[in-house]
């Protein structure tokens, strides 16, 4: 039983943090990461018929796809146990390869990826350095690297919002590619968001017969983007009511939590204590029969994710990532959860993995 007494928390007024944004450069807000990365493609100057990008072997399909849509060919790069670049072998393929641009991932907020800016900026200064900060949403001001090009984060995949990316880039992006804000997506999603609120007072199984299919419905609308869209006017005055510095602390300290109750007792990746510095995305841990256990948790109330399925020539060159892509669960750490959660949470996977 949660602890509550006679008197309420505070009600949080927003910090302005995705405002801040504004202090590391122009700011191109729009619905989702894939046609944010998509966006980046597009404006990229290209000296090839079909320019070439590197990606990390460990990357979703969502990353891939809005290069492949732009006429681009992905080749990937190895990483270390700690999910960093692999220098050496990322080296080898500047040389070889002379990609136009490359991407980099700092995988659940501990996996840094300045080694591998610098290797990119000093073996091939002309190649356009991209980063993927999904997992760092809320520790921008940490993790940023003036070196880099472009950053870019989904935001829906952090904070319920109805819609939400941004690119942060050096220069303005040439925005004859973006739509204006899809309002029927918007509208859809919101509609099933506010629902999936309600389901956690009710437990009623009849509310999430019809946010659950039509949220997965949504997601594949996603999936199939055809265009650009800008970001909706309700996703934008929703990212304004934020409080950053609440998120960032809820995050910090439940991940601390979970790695106290779990820590030598289930694996993790290498050095993923060091994610604590900032505002952490999930806890990944790797098991065996990872699909039973994922079942088993989901039945006594713990949604644990995949992430990611990767696809066959990643898998072939990073047997790291293959790995990951075959024992990993993302336990859930954000905001929405509490100690107690947390407790509840760790004590279910203790009890699922014995």
């Amino acid at each position: 039983m949660r602890e509550y007494g006679s008197e309420h928390p505070a009600v949080l007024l927003p910090d302005g943090y995705f405002e801040g944004f504004n202090q590391f450069g122009h700011c191109t807000w729009l619905r989702s990461g894939r046609e944010a990365l998509h966006l980046v493609a597009l404006n990229i100057k290209k000296s090839k018929e079909q320019p070439t990008v590197l990606m990390p072997a460990y990357c979703c399909h969502s990353m891939v796809d809005p290069f492949e849509k732009a006429g681009w060919k992905v080749v990937y790069y190895r990483l270390n146990q700690d999910l960093t670049t692999d220098v050496d072998y990322l080296e080898q393929l500047l040389v070889t390869v002379r990609p136009t641009a490359a991407l980099t991932m700092n995988f659940y907020g501990s996996a840094s990826t300045s080694a591998a800016i610098s290797c990119i900026k000093s073996c091939l200064p002309e190649c356009v350095c991209i980063e993927d900060f999904s997992h760092c949403t809320f520790s921008l001001h940490d993790i940023y690297n003036p070196q880099l090009d472009y950053y870019v984060t989904s935001i829906r995949k952090s904070i319920g919002v109805c819609d939400g990316a941004v690119i942060v880039s050096h220069e303005p992006l040439d925005e004859r590619f973006v739509e204006e804000g899809e309002t029927e997506f918007m509208s859809a999603r919101r509609d099933c968001q506010k629902l999936k609120a309600k389901y956690a007072y009710t437990q009623d199984a009849e509310q999430k017969n019809v946010f659950f299919p039509e949220l997965r419905r949504q997601e594949g609308e996603l999936d199939n983007f055809s265009g650009v869209h800008r970001i909706s006017q309700t996703g934008e005055a929703m990212l304004k009511t934020v409080n950053g510095e609440m998120i960032r602390y809820a995050r910090q300290n439940n991940m601390k939590h979970l790695l106290e109750r779990l820590s030598g007792k289930v694996e993790s990746v290498p050095n993923i204590e060091r994610c604590v510095e900032g505002a952490p995305f999930s806890f990944p841990i790797l098991v065996e029969n990872r699909d039973e256990v994922q079942k088993t948790l989901a039945q006594k109330g713990v949604y644990a994710p995949v992430v990611w399925p990767i696809a066959d020539e990643a898998r072939a060159i990073c047997p790291v990532s293959a790995r990951m892509a075959d024992k990993m669960l993302s336990i859930p750490i954000d905001q929405r959860y509490n100690y107690d959660d947390i407790e509840d949470i760790a004590s279910i996977i203790l009890s699922v993995l014995k």
